[in-house]
């Protein structure tokens, strides 16, 4: 290598060294010995008595009391059941008369067929719905009563 490319390569290097050593001193203003005299001082943390002895008592707002009021509104919509009712139009001994009957009243609603023992005979209960809504069940009865002679009562849906 050339002996002016070392010097110069050198050189390079112990301006870039004075570089790093000087130039933080002069851009903060304060110099080296003044970053050297300030120490860093941790507080003591104060005493706290621990958690499981301290007792809070909370204090009530009004957001509280809206939110307790929800809770124990959804509790009770939870607690009772969805009611559902059916309108009943014929008892059948045989299977097939029950299904027949069903299958003639599905313009009216959805007619299905239920099985049930009665003093240990099997019967077969024809039914229209369920319907939560119990009101529209004595529409259509009044209806069926007017239209085919059909004595029908409402009960509830199992």
């Amino acid at each position: 290598m050339d002996k002016a490319l070392k010097q110069r390569i050198l050189g390079a290097i112990v301006l870039v060294a004075l570089g790093v050593i000087f130039i933080p001193a002069l851009l903060d203003g304060s110099g080296y010995r003044s970053r050297e005299s300030h120490s860093i001082e941790i507080p003591v943390p104060p005493a706290f008595p621990p958690l499981s002895q301290t007792r809070l008592e909370p204090v009530p707002t009004p957001v509280d009391e809206k939110i307790k009021q929800v809770i124990t509104q959804e509790k009770k919509q939870a607690a009772e059941p969805v009611q559902a009712w059916a309108l009943q139009v014929g008892t059948f001994s045989s299977r097939e008369n029950a299904d027949s009957f069903a299958k003639s009243l599905q313009k009216e609603g959805h007619a299905y067929v239920e099985e049930d023992k009665i003093d240990g005979k099997q019967v077969y209960r024809v039914r229209i719905g369920p319907e939560l809504d119990r009101s529209r069940l004595e529409k259509l009865k009044t209806r069926l009563k007017a239209e085919r002679k059909i004595n029908a009562f409402i009960t509830t849906h199992p």
